[in-house]
């Protein structure tokens, strides 16, 4: 060989190919074959060989085909594309989308960010203008599963948190609203029509977007100025109407009651109670106790604590601007005259006037909260005539009945929100506004003269005990209107709505 023969060559590596090639598998040689000299096997020629001579023993062909076919038929068909585009397509797997996709894809997701918006107006709309607290989840709910859209509501005071997920995508959407409450009755109850179109699909939500943001866009139905004005009306009537006063206590009921107008035989209790009539908060705690009724918690314990401190603000208050004034004027007297001794004695059958003025001062007592409430002009007789229905059930129980206060607070509450309810169910328009209306009557009719008393009748030094036991009185009169509201909603509607979302307290 070329080594032995000249000693100074490079040796080179020994090739595999070089040796014989033996497995267990290769049958034993003769007995001759075995003394034979061993052929060397040659390497094959390069230029014949394939670049990828390897790759096919991987490939498809080499398969067994049975498992060929269970392979192709049990692959999972996943998708490369983007979580925007991951929806359903004619495209295969691994193509790119079509345009005729790629604009469907589009609508639909311009489909959802659209009815998204709409439940996020809708949902400001409905806290701005004065829905019912414990009815906003179950609105929005049901006004959700109308349009298709996977969400969740939890509602505490003046914030709704609102949560859109996708359970195909696992990918949720959080929004906080923020809104501070108010009472604009002839906006709610546009607001309230919608939602019923909405529900039954006689409008899109295109339609039903450009609708809302006229709703906002609309004018004050009633100036600001004439805001004082509605207040002094309602204090002027309450005086007389709830709380025993003269006339002359009901004409100085609308502005600050102090000590110094008992040196010209005023009544201070009369006038001081009569003054904040409007910003009694009957309303809210009723509203606090129906959300704990309906456990939602969150909502009803943190509107309760604060209507109860708000309670609590307004005795102590006056009490302590009573006690202080006392301290300054030593002229002025705590003694009562005869006429307020009877205006301390009066209540619903007892009063100060003649009985026959309240034809005057129950729709004088209503037109104020018309208009404080912002109902339109053809409201005003439906409201005024249910209110009027709560004041003679109350005033027939108390007088002639001679009934106990809690039925006086459970019979009329119970009245209002049935002949409510009935208007909602028959006629298929809004009546919240007019039970509303009879809650405020109720409120400083179930406080009455007891509180007033209660309130103003200790010394300097039982401030916090007045405070206290006028809260005690609001959260008594709350149940009882609470109770007869819940019922007379049970008895109408004992199974709920199944569309349109319930507008009553």
């Amino acid at each position: 060989m070329e080594s032995e023969d000249n000693p100074n060559s490079k040796k080179k590596p020994t090739s595999l190919y070089n040796f014989p090639l033996h497995s267990s598998t290769d049958p034993l040689p003769d007995d001759n074959d075995h003394l034979q000299p061993t052929t060397k096997l040659k390497r094959p020629p390069l230029q014949n060989r394939p670049a990828s001579w390897l790759s096919g023993v991987a490939s498809s062909k080499y398969v067994v085909p049975s498992l060929e076919k269970r392979k192709k038929s049990n692959a999972p068909v996943l998708s490369r594309r983007t979580s925007m585009d991951s929806m359903v397509t004619t495209a295969s797997q691994f193509e790119p989308i079509t345009l005729e996709d790629r604009i469907r894809i589009t609508f639909e997701i311009a489909n959802i960010l659209q009815k998204q918006e709409f439940l996020r107006k809708l949902c400001r709309a409905l806290m701005m203008y004065g829905c019912p607290a414990h009815r906003l989840e179950y609105a929005m709910r049901q006004v959700s599963r109308t349009l298709g859209v996977e969400a969740e509501y939890v509602f505490i005071p003046n914030v709704m948190l609102m949560t859109f997920y996708d359970s195909t995508t696992h990918t949720t959407e959080t929004h906080f609203i923020r809104q501070n409450p108010g009472f604009e009755m002839h906006r709610l109850a546009d607001i309230y029509r919608l939602e019923k179109l909405v529900a039954y699909g006689e409008v899109s939500v295109d339609e039903a977007l450009e609708f809302i943001d006229k709703v906002y866009e609309q004018p004050a139905i009633y100036p600001r100025w004439l805001q004082p004005f509605v207040f002094a009306l309602a204090a002027f009537s309450g005086c007389v109407l709830f709380y025993g006063g003269r006339w002359k206590e009901g004409g100085v009921s609308a502005a600050l009651g102090t000590r110094g107008v008992q040196k010209y035989e005023f009544c201070f209790a009369p006038i001081a109670f009569s003054s904040f009539i409007v910003v009694l908060p009957g309303y809210p705690m009723a509203v606090a106790i129906i959300e704990l009724v309906s456990r939602q918690l969150v909502s009803g314990v943190v509107r309760m604590v604060y209507a109860i401190i708000y309670s609590f603000l307004l005795g102590y208050g006056v009490s302590m601007g009573s006690a202080l004034y006392l301290t300054m004027d030593k002229s002025a007297t705590t003694a009562q005259s005869d006429q307020c001794k009877t205006a301390s004695n009066a209540s619903t059958c007892i009063s100060s006037e003649s009985p026959w003025f309240n034809f005057l001062l129950v729709p004088l007592f209503g037109l104020a909260f018309c208009v404080y409430l912002r109902a339109k002009l053809p409201r005003w007789p439906v409201m005024v005539l249910v209110a009027a229905i709560a004041y003679v059930v109350n005033y027939s129980l108390s007088c002639w009945a001679k009934a106990p206060s809690q039925i006086l607070q459970i019979a009329p509450a119970f009245t209002i929100a049935l002949i409510g309810n009935l208007m909602s169910k028959f006629t298929g328009k809004m009546s919240f506004d007019a039970v509303l209306l009879g809650v405020f009557y109720l409120v400083p009719s179930g406080l009455g003269v007891k509180a007033a008393l209660g309130l103003f009748g200790g010394g300097s030094d039982e401030v916090g005990n007045q405070g206290a036991g006028f809260a005690l009185v609001m959260i008594e009169t709350s149940i009882g209107i609470t109770l007869g509201l819940f019922l007379a909603t049970l008895l109408v509607y004992p199974k709920g709505t199944q569309r349109t979302p319930l507008m009553s307290l």
